[in-house]
């Protein structure tokens, strides 16, 4: 695939992307819920827990997004909106396969599109430039913690989003994209106490809009002045620099606030490797003993 193709092809994700946002009248600076943008336009989204799956997109008898629930946080919202891309484009039923995210490297055109339109629109440029401006970011000297709350606030990976603002973007240069990377993920889940089967959400004053979603065993970070109602689905877990911290213990609903001002975020706790239908994984299990 050429560089002309490939031009052309961003182009054309960017408008549907752009068009998705309008009809699901979410704000050109906001952030996106993956699940609920699916089903706004007409997919059925489902979990399964399979080793090997990345996502699947079927079009028979009606319109499903499957996606596995054994891939990262990150990956689970990017391959949501891959396949909803597929939708978009009238692709027909697509299985994709675990794979890298090296979204950039594919040469199947469909696939680069379904790629692009998800970056796009999980991660527009306007709300990149918006976000890295309210937190005083500077983009020459991006640090890999400050990437990191970034990409906990778009809900996607770390690497994911290095990529999207390097290659997409050209907001970061190679030789940064280079720099950031030789800092893991890992390495910076385990600054919170997090084990590398868990994640790790940073929050912030910033995060707006919509709910943060976890699953059991995740860490919260909550930025100071932030309580969590006392609620039996989380529990302590530490301060780190003077943000408090959080596990997740049950699934469920609970909600977070700041003691000084109007700040308040809902949270959404997940069961680990869910399999079901997306729209039911925060209900609570009648069988689970929470007490």
């Amino acid at each position: 695939m050429d560089s002309i193709v490939r031009k052309q092809l961003v182009l054309k994700a960017a408008a549907q992307a752009e068009y998705v946002r309008i009809k699901c009248c979410i704000n050109r600076l906001a952030t996106v819920d993956p699940i609920w943008v699916a089903e706004q336009r007409g997919c059925e989204v489902r979990y399964m827990s399979l080793p090997s799956l990345e996502g699947v997109y079927s079009t028979a008898p009606r319109p499903v997004i499957i996606i596995g629930s054994e891939r990262p946080a990150g990956r689970r919202v990017y391959t949501c909106m891959h396949e909803l891309g597929h939708h978009e484009f009238g692709h027909g039923m697509r299985v994709d396969e675990l794979k890298s995210d090296e979204v950039h490297m594919t040469k199947d055109p469909e696939e680069f599109l379904a790629d692009m339109f998800a970056a796009t629109l999980l991660m527009s440029q306007a709300s990149i430039r918006h976000s890295l401006k309210a937190r005083g970011f500077d983009t020459t000297r991006l640090e890999p913690m400050q990437v990191f709350r970034l990409a906990s606030f778009f809900g996607v990976g770390y690497s994911t989003l290095i990529d999207h603002m390097t290659l997409t973007l050209g907001l970061l240069n190679l030789q940064q994209r280079v720099n950031l990377k030789k800092i893991t993920p890992k390495e910076l889940k385990a600054q919170f106490g997090c084990t590398p089967q868990s994640e790790v959400v940073l929050t912030d004053e910033f995060w707006k809009d919509r709910a943060v979603d976890m699953e059991i065993g995740d860490i919260l970070v909550l930025h100071g002045g932030t309580v969590v109602e006392d609620n039996p689905r989380i529990s302590q877990h530490g301060l780190i620099d003077g943000q408090p911290t959080f596990r997740a213990v049950s699934r469920g609903y609970l909600r977070a606030f700041h003691k000084n001002n109007d700040w308040a975020v809902n949270i959404r706790i997940a069961p680990k490797q869910y399999e079901g239908l997306a729209h039911y994984r925060f209900l609570d299990d009648p069988e689970e003993d929470i007490a």
